[in-house]
């Protein structure tokens, strides 16, 4: 570089100038070597969607007929075990012990709780041995223990259901035991005519509708319809929903025991037997 600039000055020396200024600055330099990697031509990743898991779905079909079966010998033995235990540990409360709870009391039957709804047989063999006298007898017996903030509702069945004061399913309400009231429901037991069968599944479904604290169900004889699977779907054991219990009366006969004995036990209520002794 040094000798470029000396030949450039000679070479210039004596001329006009043209205004070229060269000047040289040296630098120690340092060198970096970079090594140029050709790129590569990324793919996406590909992802698969989840494999579709097949799975059998099977629809089950309620046979209410299949569900009504009687019971095994073996199966009506244990249940009269249970039935006999819980009707004497009732039996060993005292009156007063169930007057001091808040709830009522049907043949010696007691349930706690604010609303009840009473079912009794109206069918023609409740002509026998004044079973209807009695079953009325008992029933007002019942509404008149009431306290004042309790309420009932009443519903009578043969091969018809009947709601109490003969009100249409679409106005049926609880009402309160008062004495004005418990006197219109002694004019209305007065006017039933009792009927042919013994069907309660329309009563037991409509009572389940309103929701009670327990129902009282009473008959003298064989359920001739579907109420024992209709109870099995509507109110059998599940998480979905509070069971109500029911509490079941056999008046005067051996006939349909057994059924009556397993509606208690299937729906968490108690089964009273009467005998006409």
């Amino acid at each position: 570089m040094f000798l470029l600039a000396l030949a450039a000055w000679i070479y210039s020396a004596g001329k006009e100038s043209q205004g070229l200024l060269i000047t040289a600055e040296m630098n120690e330099s340092t060198e970096s070597s970079i090594e140029i990697v050709p790129l590569q031509e990324v793919q996406p990743e590909v992802v698969e969607p989840p494999k579709q898991v097949e799975q059998e779905v099977q629809l089950f079909q309620l046979d209410i007929a299949v569900l009504a079966e009687p019971l095994s010998e073996s199966k009506h033995a244990d249940l009269s075990a249970t039935a006999a235990a819980m009707t004497a540990t009732q039996a060993a409360e005292s009156a007063s012990d169930l007057l001091k709870k808040r709830g009522a009391a049907f043949f010696g039957a007691y349930a706690e709780g604010k609303r009840f709804v009473f079912i009794l047989d109206s069918s023609r063999s409740m002509r026998q041995q004044d079973r209807w006298t009695y079953a009325c007898n008992q029933l007002i017996d019942s509404l008149s223990g009431m306290a004042a903030e309790q309420e009932f509702f009443v519903i009578c069945f043969d091969i018809e259901t009947t709601f109490l004061f003969n009100l249409p399913p679409a106005r049926i309400e609880f009402f309160h035991a008062d004495n004005a009231t418990v006197a219109k429901v002694k004019r209305w037991l007065r006017s039933r005519v009792l009927g042919r069968a013994t069907m309660p599944a329309e009563a037991l479904q409509a009572a389940l509708q309103l929701h009670p604290d327990a129902i009282f169900l009473l008959s003298d004889g064989e359920l001739q319809d579907n109420s024992l699977g209709m109870l099995r779907i509507l109110n059998g054991f599940s998480s979905a929903y509070s069971q109500v219990p029911i509490h079941t009366v056999h008046l005067f006969s051996e006939q349909g025991r057994e059924t009556l004995k397993v509606i208690a036990l299937e729906n968490g209520g108690s089964f009273t037997p009467v005998s006409p002794n």
